[in-house]
């Protein structure tokens, strides 16, 4: 099958036709193809280092280990798309798009993905050192077992995605939100994330020692087994959450709300929960050695009362 030159590309983006041949191997390094359309083509091995791929749209395409080291990807769309091994090193893909694709392997040392919107995708494997995910939103994606502990995050919105075993040990966040994500295992200690939000998340055996979590939300999040000992999570929200055997132990809970929580087996020795609201808890067996309970507001009665009545039938 014919490798399709620039020339070639060109041609047929000028006169609008369709792309006849392969880019697999194709060298295509600096090259300006912005705009151009690549539909279920084998571009494997391709080189597009350094080239102006902004507004490209790929669909249905074969990217195993193409290398788009240092491209201008702003605004492209990748969409069916799979790619072992391929390169994004170094790579500028801001507000550009993944719907259904499935990285494997991939490189995004250091790639710039402001505003970058993911669905249902997968990143197996994936390296993302020193990657910038600025006001991206990642939705239904797989980032399973990846060390995201050097990425850049500010503002990114993740729903439904999955993070079981990620590594964001001494992360550094800013108003993030991870909502309905499956995060067991994850490792967030020394984690630098404070108003993160954590909300409808099942964060089983998740790892939160010594993290900067204050005024974080966990709200309704699933946590058995959490270790968030010696973590700074004053002003933080657990309202509605469940867990068994939660470790609090050394922890900041100052003014945090620990409403309708639901945690058998917790351990709070040594906690500070100074003016914590622990309005209609649930903490059977709980440890308490050495906790600090001063000015805890307890179970409201009234309140109580108004939130278990039901209208008569």
């Amino acid at each position: 099958m014919t490798v399709l030159t620039v020339d070639m590309l060109r041609q047929a983006h000028e006169q609008g036709q369709a792309l006849q041949g392969t880019l697999a191997g194709g060298d295509y390094r600096g090259a300006d193809l912005a705009g151009y359309r690549f539909e279920r083509l084998d571009a494997r091995g391709a080189r597009f280092d350094g080239a102006n791929l902004s507004q490209t749209s790929w669909h249905g395409c074969r990217l195993d280990a193409a290398h788009y080291e240092a491209c201008v990807l702003d605004q492209a769309n990748f969409e069916a798309c799979l790619g072992s091994a391929v390169s994004f090193a170094a790579a500028r893909l801001a507000y550009a798009t993944f719907q259904d694709c499935q990285w494997r392997d991939a490189v995004f040392d250091k790639a710039d993905l402001t505003r970058l919107a993911a669905s249902n995708s997968g990143f197996a494997g994936c390296r993302l050192n020193s990657a910038v995910l600025k006001e991206a939103q990642l939705d239904q994606c797989d980032l399973s077992g990846l060390d995201l502990h050097g990425v850049a995050w500010e503002k990114v919105l993740l729903t439904g995605c999955i993070l079981n075993q990620a590594n964001l040990a001494g992360a550094a966040l800013t108003l993030c939100t991870f909502s309905h994500t499956q995060a067991r295992g994850i490792d967030f200690s020394g984690a630098r994330a404070p108003s993160t939000l954590f909300r409808h998340s099942v964060l089983e055996s998740a790892r939160f020692q010594n993290a900067d979590l204050q005024g974080a939300a966990f709200d309704a999040a699933r946590l058995d087994h959490a270790d968030f000992s010696q973590a700074k999570l004053n002003m933080s929200s657990f309202v509605e959450a469940q867990s068994v055997a939660l470790n609090f132990s050394r922890a900041q809970l100052v003014d945090a709300d620990l409403s309708h929580l639901s945690a058998a087996h917790a351990d709070f020795s040594g906690a500070d929960l100074t003016g914590a609201r622990l309005h209609a808890v649930e903490l059977p067996d709980a440890l308490w050695r050495d906790a600090i309970l001063t000015n805890t507001r307890n179970t409201d009665p009234v309140l109580h009362e108004a939130e278990l009545w039901r209208p008569p039938i």
